[in-house]
């Protein structure tokens, strides 16, 4: 804040002949809230940034087991794992075909 400080006492300082000393303390005053808004936003988008990093690490982690709890049924499947992929795969196509023709009937 000191470098603000120090432009708005040179600023008092200076003389100028105007006619409308009110525009130009709004005009001056917009300057200084434009430039002050500008640091929160990139503060804002910083912190977001860094959120959204978190957040997706967080969702990768346990992602990353659980393809390799799939690895290590695959490679070693049985006759009972066959059969549980086979319907875990057929119920969600079922699941997507109900839901894409829900979906085209809503926008037919």
């Amino acid at each position: 804040m000191n470098q603000l400080e120090a432009i708005i006492e040179k600023e008092k300082e200076t003389s100028y002949s105007q006619r409308n000393k009110e525009l130009f303390s709004f005009y001056t005053l917009t300057l200084i809230n434009q430039e002050q808004a500008s640091k929160r936003l990139k503060r804002k988008l910083w912190v977001s940034l860094l959120l959204i990093t978190g957040g997706i690490f967080l969702l990768l982690s346990p992602i990353n087991k659980m393809m390799n709890y799939f690895i290590l049924i695959l490679s070693n499947p049985s006759t009972v794992d066959i059969f549980t992929m086979a319907a875990v795969s057929y119920g969600f196509l079922f699941v997507l075909i109900v839901f894409l023709k829900k979906r085209i009937s809503i926008l037919s």
